[in-house]
């Protein structure tokens, strides 16, 4: 097995999941650690995807070619447009999903990513590279 990615996202959470997969998918051999491989993107308790704030991040992820959003219509139990009493402006859709559903579908689109591998580990520290093949690059120069 080759240990070397470009990219290792640790923690297999909503943002892990979103982050490695689109890492994946522009190309980067892409590496994601998790504790657990059966609470891949794990929801709460209460298993909502929507919602006026969470909404509006769920659809700008979706626009930068996320997954969530698929991976919520596939695993969707009920669907609910909240606010229709106030204007178009409000109004917010918000699906209840299946916890496990939502978490295996996660788990098989990840599995059928390209570039991409789970690992199931505890990441306790990291130890970054120093050779001359990292490049760091300075962003704050490009703030104007």
């Amino acid at each position: 097995m080759d240990f070397k990615y470009d990219i290792i996202v640790v923690g297999a959470g909503h943002a892990g999941c979103e982050a490695a997969h689109i890492a994946a998918v522009m190309g980067a051999k892409t590496l994601l650690i998790t504790m657990d491989m059966t609470k891949l993107a794990q929801m709460s308790c209460n298993p909502a995807m929507g919602g006026i704030a969470k909404g509006q991040i769920v659809r700008e992820i979706d626009a930068l070619g996320g997954v969530s959003g698929l991976v919520t219509d596939r695993s969707m139990i009920q669907f609910r447009m909240l606010n229709r009493s106030k204007g178009p402006a409000m109004w917010s859709p918000r699906a209840q999903c299946d916890r496990q559903r939502f978490t295996s579908e996660w788990r098989k689109v990840l599995e059928h990513t390209d570039n991409l591998r789970i690992w199931q580990e505890k990441a306790d520290r990291v130890i970054p590279a120093l050779s001359s093949s990292v490049r760091r690059r300075n962003l704050s120069a490009s703030v104007k």
